[in-house]
């Protein structure tokens, strides 16, 4: 991983995919996802959608950032 201070666009970004698989990201949150990527924070995820799309993972590596910054998943 780079070793780069995450946003807050980054980590909302980290947190969208843990929730959605990256589904629902806007034009701004995919390039922030490109840099998570390449980063080594997230990987795309082979989930064998019918439609084609994508679908993206936190990586262990990502899990510890989003657990540096004191923050979880699955709060509102």
């Amino acid at each position: 991983m780079t070793e780069r201070k995450l946003s807050d666009q980054a980590v909302s970004v980290l947190v969208d995919v843990a929730r959605t698989a990256g589904r629902d990201l806007n034009a701004g949150q995919r390039l922030e996802l490109d840099r998570l990527v390449s980063d080594g924070l997230v990987a795309v995820s082979d989930l064998g959608d019918p439609a084609g799309r994508s679908h993206y993972r936190i990586t262990a590596e990502g899990q510890r950032a989003l657990d540096s910054r004191g923050v979880g998943a699955n709060e509102a």
